[in-house]
């Protein structure tokens, strides 16, 4: 694959100071002149402004500049008019008006991971005499941005520029529903769903457990119990255990663990990739969808700015 991850996001807000206190609560790394990433370092969250909030550009790494001209051609026959630089290619989704560029870049660094403590299970006793280490556990950062949710008109559209454009891979999608994309060996860097106007749906950061998630969401959620917005449970697509929180600028932002990987494309179709409904679109346990995950509370405010921009 010669797109090998994400590097991150642009985004704009109506109040970047108020989003940034609350990305130095969760422990991020940064400031709104250099943004924000997770203990781990890699893709970085870039935080402008803006009279609502959208999302303005997504950045992609790649291997070498073969890639960059294979991916510049894929996009001119497409009809799309990418803008070649040195060391990346850009385009512009007209669905969703979100600046796409891709980059020649140096691979994710590999950081060593915690050590885990092995649970008791029934048959299975390891701890005798003593409480889990995980209950004097502290919230600390996440690790690292693994992956947005992007809400588009044109949902095919912006699927098909993406994957036949842009070179991402597909992991799991109902078609029309939700797609679920690729830039590395993760099993999603982006999501895709139908919205009426362009919206940054979430944006989800790893964690290494689900005592890590545990611990970091519960201290953002009692600092301010209406953060909360959905979960505890596991997801179907991707498998991971998730934990979602409302942002001050109204997006979700989403604690994650446990993600499925896809290193062998091949061994992925014919035993990790299996059918998904339209009940797996949501999770394989945990509470139901809330309704604004659907549509957003703040519908009217985005409609209004997105008409305000015109055409």
């Amino acid at each position: 694959m010669s797109l090998h991850r994400l590097l991150g996001f642009r985004c704009a807000v109506a109040d970047p100071a108020r989003l940034g206190a609350y990305y130095a609560e969760l422990g991020l790394t940064g400031d709104l002149g250099s943004g924000y990433t997770g203990s781990d370092g890699g893709a970085v969250v870039i935080v402008d402004q803006a009279p609502f909030r959208r999302l303005v550009a997504i950045d992609i790494g790649c291997d070498n500049d073969r890639d960059l001209d294979a991916i510049e051609q894929r996009l001119e026959e497409r009809g799309a008019r990418p803008t070649r630089e040195s060391e990346s290619v850009t385009v512009l989704d007209a669905a969703t008006r979100v600046q796409i560029t891709v980059r020649v870049a140096e691979p994710e660094s590999i950081n060593s991971p915690v050590d885990l403590v092995t649970p008791n299970v029934p048959g299975a006793v390891v701890r005798m005499n003593e409480r889990a280490p995980a209950v004097f556990g502290a919230p600390r950062p996440p690790r690292r941005l693994g992956h947005l949710v992007l809400g588009s008109p044109d949902l095919r559209a912006t699927r098909d520029l993406l994957v036949e454009g842009i070179g991402c891979k597909v992991s799991d999608e109902v078609d029309g529903v939700i797609h679920f994309l690729r830039c590395s060996t993760d099993h999603h860097n982006i999501g895709l769903v139908h919205s009426h106007v362009p919206i940054l749906q979430h944006y989800s950061w790893e964690c290494d457990d689900l005592d890590h998630v545990g611990h970091t969401a519960t201290a953002l959620y009692r600092r301010d119990p209406s953060s909360h917005a959905w979960g505890l449970g596991r997801h179907f697509a991707g498998s991971n255990f998730y934990w979602y929180l409302r942002d001050p600028a109204g997006a979700f932002l989403e604690l994650y663990s446990d993600l499925d990987r896809i290193t062998d494309d091949v061994a992925w179709q014919q035993h990790g990739r299996t059918p998904m409904s339209l009940e797996h679109t949501i999770n394989t346990w945990g509470p139901n969808l809330p309704t604004e995950f659907v549509i957003p509370a703040d519908l009217a405010e985005l409609e209004a700015g997105w008409a305000s921009l015109g055409s």
